[in-house]
């Protein structure tokens, strides 16, 4: 009847939300480079430039991206 008049204590949870990067290692960080090439005419010697030059400048840029962020977040530690 006299619920209010209780000897329990009111009990609040209280939630805090911390978020912690965990960053890439700088080895996994390295510019990127192309393999030797491997071919005969000059066609091939094209092919191998335009697939190794688009290639290599899309890693790198990925990694210049990595980079970046992983340098945003470490010094918040």
């Amino acid at each position: 009847m006299l619920c209010s008049c209780s000897s329990k204590p009111i009990v609040k949870v209280v939630t805090q939300t911390q978020t912690v990067y965990v960053l890439p290692s700088p080895d996994w960080l390295v510019q990127c480079s192309t393999p030797d090439f491997v071919g005969t005419t000059n066609i091939d010697l094209l092919k191998h430039s335009l697939t190794q030059t688009n290639a290599l400048a899309t890693c790198n840029a990925n990694m210049l991206r990595l980079q970046k962020w992983r340098q945003q977040y470490e010094h918040n530690d």
